[in-house]
């Protein structure tokens, strides 16, 4: 694999671009559309600045808590990518692996992970499985846990890292996220990082978005629902 020249500096950029956008949205985090511009309007200032319930009307979700939280959206994003090192920095790293750097590293109830409990959090199931010595990615399947569980979103946004170790090499970035996001997720949710992390990889060496996208679709099922949703949105 060829890195970039530039390739700490881009990879800095994107890692930026993701801590800026995570504690953008978050005092808003779970609201439609229709909330945020009754409540909001258009968002051009920093909604922190304007939090009072007075002026709002409503209080933002997080309004007097500290913006810098512990959360996977970050936390995880560089956490599970320990296992690189940690096995040799090896892209032939298996989803065991993996699984066992969540439990290296993660401290239970304490970090990193949302611990809403066994079948409510995707995570925390997943990461109760495995401290059940139940390897990935049974840990994270389906049939373990079920579709509402092994579905969720939480895949697509602690996987980025894995697009950042594969400049330029899309398919190695959607396999290593196959990999990662199966210890916790199943079905479509793996879908969803496979994108995810080869648009990210792809983002090296392209800025056409419709390319993008058109080489990251490739590397799932067209008859999946995320290439199907994606297809809508276009």
């Amino acid at each position: 694999m060829t890195f970039p020249p530039d390739y700490y500096e881009r990879v800095y950029a994107g890692v930026l671009g993701k801590i800026i956008g995570v504690y953008l949205g978050r005092p808003f985090e779970g609201w439609t559309h229709e909330q945020i511009m009754s409540s909001l309007g258009e968002i051009r200032y920093y909604v922190n600045d304007r939090a009072d319930p007075s002026y709002l009307g409503t209080s933002l979700p997080l309004h007097n808590h500290l913006l810098v939280v512990t959360d996977d959206d970050i936390s995880g994003t560089f956490t599970f990518l320990r296992a690189l090192p940690d096995y040799g920095n090896s892209f032939t790293l298996t989803p065991a692996q993996i699984g066992q750097t969540w439990l290296n590293y993660i401290i239970e109830n304490r970090t990193i992970l949302w611990w809403g409990g066994l079948g409510n959090s995707t995570e925390h199931t997943a990461y109760l499985r495995l401290k059940d010595g139940i390897p990935a990615p049974r840990s994270g399947s389906m049939e373990l846990n079920g579709q509402v569980v092994a579905e969720q979103i939480g895949s697509q946004i602690f996987i980025d890292g894995w697009g950042l170790v594969c400049p330029g090499n899309p398919a190695l970035a959607a396999d290593l996220a196959r990999r990662a996001a199966s210890v916790s997720h199943d079905g479509e949710a793996i879908y969803g990082a496979q994108v995810v992390a080869a648009l990210v990889a792809q983002a090296f060496i392209e800025a056409d978005i419709d390319k993008l996208l058109d080489t990251a679709l490739a590397l799932i099922p067209a008859e999946s629902t995320v290439s199907q949703l994606v297809a809508d949105l276009r």
